[in-house]
């Protein structure tokens, strides 16, 4: 829903977003972050877990790399602008939990085969 609001107003006051929030950034609009949102984090999690019921060889390390993926975009969210909210700390352990669930070796195993 968010990279949504970013595509559709830009400048993120849709959202109450400051573009201030953008500055030092080599970026002036919400354009960018909004289609990662839809992209990285809306469809590619519905690719990769059609995948992994699939049993697809792939779809594990497809998990993995999407899981270090959003830990890295909430790491760095928090320091960029500091002080993190709740969602942050839910998707962060969201980010902890695909990748630590993607390594574990029945999972590895299950789409090995």
């Amino acid at each position: 829903g968010g990279g949504i609001a970013m595509l559709i107003d830009p400048s993120g006051q849709m959202m109450g977003l400051p573009t201030d929030m953008l500055d030092g950034l080599p970026i002036t609009n919400f354009i960018l972050p909004g289609l990662f949102l839809i992209l990285v984090m809306g469809i590619a999690p519905m690719v990769i877990t059609y995948s992994l019921r699939k049993c697809l060889p792939w779809a594990w390390i497809a998990a993995l790399i999407l899981g270090i993926t959003l830990i890295l975009w909430i790491c760095l969210q928090i320091y960029l602008w500091g002080d993190p909210v709740t969602i942050q700390y839910i998707y962060l352990v969201w980010g902890l939990l695909i990748a630590g669930l993607s390594l574990l070796p029945q999972v590895r195993k299950r789409s090995s085969s």
